[in-house]
């Protein structure tokens, strides 16, 4: 009894003493740039294109601590479709299309049927597709809208462009 009681002791001493701090990417920013990037997150959506698009691109240059922090934001905070857009061009522009994809995609689950900022996010999760050299992804997401409402004018050409580049690559 003696030697099980003492084993068990020293297991535990030994479980407690291998502790690890956990990777950098399981740590959240500091507290300070935490409430930088709520505050970007919150002016990011705003109505004002002067203080969203300046804030989606400062948001953009953190680095992956920072945009990890980003993400829990959108279930935390007011969601902006027209900000994950915003977001979603500062992060393309950088050349991060896997992690613009995912905001467009955000901003796209977000709207309701039928608001014009629908065919534009698809637009550019197709584009981001293409970017990621995922041509039929591009193509079948241009391609296969649901609903007979036409695109906008502007927005037409510009599906018919990239399904044709996409088409032959």
């Amino acid at each position: 009894m003696k030697y099980a009681t003492l084993s068990l002791l020293v297991l535990i001493l030994a479980a407690c003493a291998g502790t690890q701090d956990p990777p950098d990417e399981m740590v959240p920013p500091p507290p300070v740039r935490q409430g930088e990037l709520t505050r970007l997150f919150d002016r990011m959506g705003s109505d004002n294109e002067a203080v969203g698009v300046p804030a989606s691109k400062k948001l953009a240059d953190g680095d992956d601590r920072d945009r990890r922090f980003v993400v829990s934001l959108w279930g935390t905070r007011k969601k902006s479709a027209v900000g994950a857009q915003r977001y979603g061009d500062a992060l393309s522009a950088k050349g991060l299309h896997e992690e613009a994809f995912e905001w467009y995609e955000r901003g796209f689950m977000h709207i309701e049927a039928g608001d014009p900022l629908g065919p534009w996010l698809r637009y550019q999760m197709a584009s981001e597709y293409y970017a990621l050299g995922r041509k039929d992804d591009c193509i079948n997401l241009l391609a296969n809208r649901m609903g007979t409402e036409p695109l906008p004018k502007e927005l037409k050409g510009k599906y018919d462009e990239l399904i044709e580049k996409a088409s032959r690559s």
